[in-house]
C-alpha cells in the first residue's frame, strides 16, 4: 500500500474514533438529560445547553468530530484519486510506428 494512502487510513481511522467517542458521549448526555427533565416539562426544542455548559461542550464537541471525519474521508478519496491517476500516467502504453525508407 502506498505510504500516502496509509497515512489517509489511519488519519480516518482516527477521526472515525473520535467520532463515535463524542457520538456515544453526546447520547448518553441526551439520556441524562431526558432522566432530569421528562417530556412532559420539556420544550420542543432540542436542548444544547448555554454557552460553557457541559451538554453544550459535548454537543461542540460531537459537531466537530463530525466535520473532522468528513474532511478526512475527503482527503482519503483526492489521495486515492491522485494516486489513480499517477498510476495510470505511468502505465500508458505508447506505440512507436518506425518506418524505413529505401533509397
Amino acid at each position: 500500500m502506498h505510504s500516502d494512502l496509509a497515512t489517509r487510513r489511519r488519519v480516518l481511522l482516527l477521526t472515525y474514533q473520535r467520532y463515535i467517542e463524542a457520538e456515544r458521549a453526546w447520547t448518553f448526555a441526551q439520556q441524562e438529560l431526558r432522566c432530569w427533565f421528562p417530556a412532559t416539562s420539556r420544550i420542543s426544542v432540542p436542548s444544547i445547553g448555554d454557552p460553557g455548559s457541559h451538554i453544550r461542550r459535548l454537543h461542540e464537541q460531537r459537531e466537530r468530530s463530525v466535520h473532522q471525519l468528513e474532511v478526512a474521508r475527503l482527503k482519503l478519496e483526492v489521495a486515492k484519486q491522485r494516486l489513480a491517476k499517477r498510476h495510470q500516467e505511468t502505465h500508458v502504453a505508447g506505440v512507436l510506428f518506425v518506418t524505413h525508407r529505401h533509397q
